[in-house]
Formats: C-alpha cells, sequence, structure tokens
C-alpha cells in the first residue's frame, strides 16, 4: 500500500515510515524537507496529487 505520512521526518513519523516500509508498504514522507510546509499547508496538495497518481490510498498526519 501506498501511504502519505504527514510529518514524516519527525521524530514520530520517521519511525513510522520507517515501520511501513518494513512491512512491505511504500510510504511517502511528507516534510519541509520534502517541500510540504505543516504550518501554512504550502506544498501539501502537491503531495498529496503526486502521491494520489501513485495510487496511495491513505495519508496520516503525524506533524505537531
Amino acid at each position: 500500500m501506498k501511504i502519505v505520512v504527514i510529518g514524516g521526518s519527525g521524530l514520530i513519523g520517521s519511525r513510522l515510515v520507517s515501520k511501513l516500509r518494513e512491512q512491505g508498504h511504500e510510504a511517502i514522507a511528507a516534510s519541509p524537507n520534502s517541500g510540504v510546509n505543516t504550518v501554512t499547508g504550502e506544498g501539501l496538495a502537491a503531495v498529496l496529487k503526486g502521491a494520489s497518481k501513485l495510487g496511495a490510498p491513505a495519508s496520516r498526519h503525524v506533524a505537531q
């Protein structure tokens, strides 16, 4: 399964991304490192749009 994790480079998000990948999922870490500003939402639409094109049926928000 392809999953977008908002805040995927943070403490919890990076662990979640690692666990998802260990389980065979394709986890996409959406974070400032990937051009997503979690405060303003800038870049989020592009990541989610790109993920939906990749077939990502789920997203997880773990940003603080």
